[in-house]
C-alpha cells in the first residue's frame, strides 16, 4: 500500500512537472508568438508609413531650379511700352498726279528725243542732252531741203551739212525721217558717221530705201564701224527690195561674204531702172564716184561722155574708181 502511494505521488509529481513544463512551453511559445506578432506588426507599420511618405512625395511637384537673373517678379503696375514715349510723325503729303498738259509735254519730249512716232512712246528716266543738236543751223537746213526736194538733195553728201562726225544718233534719225519724205535724192553719201550710224539707224535707212517713192540708186556708207555683222547681213538681204545699183562699204567693216552679197544684189538691181545709164541723167551720173564700180564706167555712156564737157573725167583714175576705194582694181562689169 505504501508502495503504491509513493508511485502515485511520483506520478502526480511527474504529471505536475510535465504540466508545468507544458505550461511553460506554451507560455514561451505564446511569448514568442506574441513577440513575432509584435515584430511583424511593427514591420507592417513601418512599410505602410514608408508607402505613405513615398505617395506624399510623388504628389508634390518637383521644385523648379532657379537660374540666376532669369526670374522676374511680377510688377504690380504694368509699364507702358516704349513706343508710347514717342510722338508719331504725320504722313507725308501725297504727290499730285500729272495733268494732261504735263503728260503730253513729256510724251512730246520723249518722242522727239528718240525719233519715235507720237502715237507710240517709251518713257525714259533721263533726257538726252544731245537733243539740242537738232537746233543746229546745218541740221535744220538739211531737213528743210530734204522735205522740200531741193535741187541740192539730188546728190546728197551729209558731210556738207553735218560737219561733225561725232553727231548723236538723234541727229541721224531726224535726217532719215526727212529723207523718208524726199523724192528727188539719187545719190546718198552717208559715210563716216560712227557715233550716229548704229544698228537702229541702219535698219531705218533700209526702210527709207525700200519706200516706193524713194529714188536713191547710189549709196556710199563707208567707214561705219558700230554696226554688227547681223545688221549688215539684214541690210544686204533687204537691199534687193531697193533701187540701189551702185554702192560702197568699207571692206574692213564687213566680212568678205557680206561684201559678195552686196555686190550680187546691186548687180541684179541694175535691171530695175535706167537712171544709172541714162544719157539724160549724165549730170548726176558723173557725180556718183567712190563706189566699187562707178557708173561713169558703163560702156553705153562712153560715146556721150566724149561728146560732152565731162570728157576729161575719162582720164581721172580716182573719179573712175581705179584707185582709192577699190585699191587699184575695178573688176566689176555692168
Amino acid at each position: 500500500m505504501e508502495h503504491s502511494s509513493d508511485s502515485d505521488s511520483t506520478t502526480s509529481t511527474d504529471s505536475s512537472s510535465s504540466s508545468s513544463s507544458s505550461s511553460s512551453s506554451s507560455s514561451s511559445s505564446s511569448s514568442s508568438s506574441s513577440s513575432s506578432s509584435s515584430s511583424s506588426s511593427s514591420d507592417d507599420s513601418d512599410l505602410s508609413s514608408d508607402d505613405d511618405s513615398v505617395a506624399a512625395a510623388a504628389k508634390k511637384k518637383p521644385a523648379k531650379l532657379k537660374v540666376r537673373g532669369t526670374t522676374k517678379k511680377k510688377r504690380k503696375y504694368q509699364r507702358k511700352s516704349s513706343t508710347d514715349d514717342f510722338v508719331v510723325a504725320p504722313a507725308p503729303p501725297k504727290e499730285k498726279p500729272l495733268t494732261d498738259a504735263e503728260v503730253r509735254k513729256i510724251l512730246g519730249e520723249d518722242s522727239a528725243a528718240f525719233g519715235a512716232n507720237n502715237n507710240t512712246w517709251v518713257r525714259r528716266s533721263s533726257r538726252q542732252p544731245s537733243k539740242s543738236q537738232l537746233n543746229a543751223p546745218g541740221v535744220k537746213d538739211l531737213c528743210d531741203k530734204l522735205r522740200n526736194n531741193d535741187s541740192d538733195m539730188v546728190v546728197l553728201k551729209l558731210k556738207k551739212y553735218l560737219n561733225d562726225s561725232d553727231v548723236a544718233p538723234i541727229v541721224m534719225d531726224a535726217a532719215l525721217d526727212a529723207l523718208e519724205e524726199n523724192t528727188n535724192c539719187q545719190a546718198l553719201y552717208i559715210q563716216n558717221f560712227n557715233n550716229a550710224m548704229r544698228d537702229d539707224q541702219m535698219m531705218h535707212l533700209l526702210r527709207v530705201l525700200q519706200s516706193p517713192k524713194n529714188r536713191t540708186w547710189c549709196l556710199n556708207i563707208g567707214e561705219t564701224y558700230n554696226v554688227s555683222d547681223k545688221t549688215w547681213t539684214k541690210f544686204a538681204k533687204g537691199l534687193k527690195h531697193t533701187n540701189v545699183t551702185h554702192m560702197y562699204a568699207s571692206e574692213h567693216t564687213i566680212t568678205p561674204k557680206i561684201k559678195d552679197r552686196f555686190r550680187d544684189v546691186i548687180r541684179d538691181n541694175r535691171s530695175k531702172h535706167k537712171m544709172h545709164i541714162d544719157p539724160n541723167n549724165l549730170d548726176v551720173i558723173v557725180q556718183c564716184t567712190h563706189c566699187w564700180w562707178n557708173p561713169i564706167n558703163a560702156r553705153v555712156l562712153q560715146p556721150y561722155i566724149r561728146n560732152s564737157s565731162y570728157y576729161h573725167i575719162l582720164f581721172e583714175k580716182e573719179t573712175l574708181g581705179l584707185k582709192g576705194t577699190t585699191d587699184g582694181k575695178n573688176i566689176d562689169k555692168i
